[in-house]
């Protein structure tokens, strides 16, 4: 395993107390993808995100593919991420939507993409 970066402790105990209220969900536009329901991430979301993208943590990429799940399942309306692998089963969707939509979560109201977020979207 690795050892968390100063702050970290910190970061998760912010993350604990921001306020719990998910928001609404609104129509997000996904390149490649289409429209999903999604809420904006929050705070609790960053440890999550962080493990999926994070080029120097020390996890297996099927350990990181769960992560990045995890990321966007907490984001997407209750049976949006079902209907998007059925889509992409089904050839409606491309084999990285998952990683579109994580990618659009992630840059969702900000002025990324920068070149360290496009990472995400490869």
């Amino acid at each position: 395993m690795f050892d968390p970066p100063p702050g970290y402790d910190d970061m998760l105990a912010d993350a604990e107390q921001c306020i719990r209220d998910p928001g609404p969900f609104r129509e997000l536009d996904v390149e490649d993808v289409g429209i999903v329901m999604a809420r904006r991430p929050l705070p609790n979301a960053v440890p999550a995100f962080a493990m999926a993208a994070s080029p120097n943590t020390k996890i297996s990429d099927e350990a990181r593919q769960e992560y990045l799940t995890l990321f966007v399942t907490n984001h997407l309306q209750p049976g949006e991420y079902e209907r998007v692998l059925v889509n992409m089963m089904e050839g409606d969707a491309p084999a990285h939507a998952v990683h579109q939509i994580a990618y659009s979560l992630a840059t969702w109201g900000t002025g990324r993409p920068t070149r360290p977020s496009a990472r995400l979207a490869s």
